[in-house]
């Protein structure tokens, strides 16, 4: 190979810029193996600066955030209108019987995120057992959960909780106007993600 020494080593000293760049060149593509690995840097190096958005999607930038969402208490139909499929894109999940607008979170719990089965619904379930899919549409009293799966999901509990704002408690259907929100449990203290 033209500018490496017949040991493999890069030739001492460089006297002229075309052989630096014919000695790089042989060494980024002189081998399949390091070829790949400089297609790969490559493509990081472009996904860092070019950003995570797939081609075509909006930038999260353009996505117009709705008012905060009043305090209350919500049924699951109630909660089931926060899948952020509505024209303000509000998603709201409920986790240990506490509702959480996590709007903020959208790339996750919305329409297309990893996470979209818990918009609008309660993820006590699903995130105790570690299955996305084990949400239920009916009324949840979580009695079966093992210790472990209820500490498993009292720390997701506390992570929701310092990243979203707490609307308020989810009731069952017919409770709604027997509880009031929680004033001192539901806080306006802005979260961050």
């Amino acid at each position: 190979m033209e500018g490496l020494s017949e040991s493999g080593a890069l030739p001492t000293p460089i006297e002229d810029d075309s052989s630096l760049v014919s000695t790089i060149t042989a060494v980024l593509f002189g081998s399949p193996v390091n070829t790949v690995l400089t297609a790969i840097c490559a493509y990081l190096v472009y996904r860092i600066f070019k950003g995570n958005s797939p081609s075509g999607a909006a930038p999260a930038e353009s996505f117009k955030y709705p008012p905060p969402l009043p305090k209350h208490n919500m049924t699951l139909k109630e909660l089931s209108n926060y899948d952020g499929k509505a024209d303000d894109g509000r998603v709201c999940v409920a986790i240990l019987g506490k509702v959480y607008d996590c709007t903020k979170g959208r790339r996750f719990y919305g329409p297309d995120g990893p996470y979209c089965t818990f918009a609008g619904r309660d993820a006590t379930r699903a995130l105790a057992t570690f299955e996305v899919n084990a949400v239920k549409e009916e009324w949840d009293d979580h009695s079966d959960l093992t210790p472990t799966q209820m500490s498993s999901v009292q720390e997701w509990e506390m992570q929701f909780g310092e990243r979203y704002d707490l609307v308020g408690k989810l009731v069952k259907e017919g409770e709604e106007n027997e509880e009031e929100a929680d004033d001192e449990e539901v806080s306006t203290a802005d979260k961050t993600e």
